[in-house]
């Protein structure tokens, strides 16, 4: 799928690309064999060629931050569908909303594994991991998470690059936050887990703090990790609606991650 656009190209939209294809070009590659057929003026030809290129050289090294650079973010859905097995979810939790608000807890579903992260035990681990990371999605984390945890260790950017999932599934009428999209998507959480939301996480860290609620510690970050596992789900339902034939861990086998 990534390689049968052209819209991330300088002076290609819509009508342009779609004349493009009528002409018989269908793929990066199509393009760079006989270029001297496209319907553009030289400029445009010359500057699709030189996109072209240059996208094909990032595939090949695996230079996500290109794509994430230059595709629109509507178009990004074809980096997730590229690189959908090298894919890290995460999602953050924090004290409140007020401005000396902190993280309180951070989860990242990597290569298979969920990790947890807590703060004033090892939430720094958490960016030890993100050197590991190819490809990063949240849920709004353009927003909030990434801002939050930037301001946190005090780094202008993170070390990876990254896919706010929330607008991939705006541009597809999925719209509100994650769990209107889950509801959408039929996708339902562990019975103690429906109706949480993010003002009890704050309660929850505060029952944590003030009482040493151990139970609480632990609902809390159960439900940090369901969001984490929700955006597996949802990211793989949104490529098929794409039509990209992804195959990915369902519910049976992402939920009892949260036991581990």
């Amino acid at each position: 799928m990534i390689e049968q656009t052209f819209l991330h190209a300088p002076g290609v939209g819509p009508m342009t690309e779609a004349k493009i294809k009528e002409q018989g070009y269908h793929s990066w590659q199509s393009v760079l064999q006989a270029p001297e057929n496209l319907p553009l003026g030289p400029r445009t030809r010359a500057s699709l060629v030189q996109a072209l290129a240059h996208s094909q050289h990032a595939l090949a090294v695996n230079d996500i931050a290109y794509f994430i650079e230059h595709f629109a973010v509507k178009e990004q859905w074809r980096i997730l569908a590229a690189y959908f097995d090298r894919i890290s979810y995460f999602d953050i939790e924090t004290s409140g909303l007020s401005f000396d608000a902190y993280v309180t807890c951070v989860a990242c579903y990597h290569q298979g594994r969920l990790h947890r992260f807590v703060h004033g035990e090892n939430l720094d681990d958490f960016l030890d991991l993100l050197e590991e990371v190819d490809l990063l999605v949240s849920f709004n984390g353009s927003s909030f998470d990434i801002p939050q945890l930037l301001h946190t260790w005090h780094i202008p950017e993170f070390p990876c690059a990254h896919v706010d999932l929330r607008w991939q599934c705006y541009h597809d009428q999925l719209t509100g936050g994650l769990k209107q999209v889950e509801t959408e998507l039929g996708i339902m959480r562990p019975q103690d887990l429906q109706g949480v939301d993010g003002a009890e996480a704050v309660w929850l860290w505060l029952r944590w703090q003030q009482y040493a609620d151990h139970a609480a510690r632990e609902k809390l970050l159960r439900y940090c990790a369901a969001d984490v596992l929700t955006l597996q789900m949802v990211t793989s339902a949104l490529l098929r609606i794409k039509g990209v034939a992804v195959q990915g861990p369902g519910p049976e086998e992402l939920w009892p991650l949260l036991n581990t």
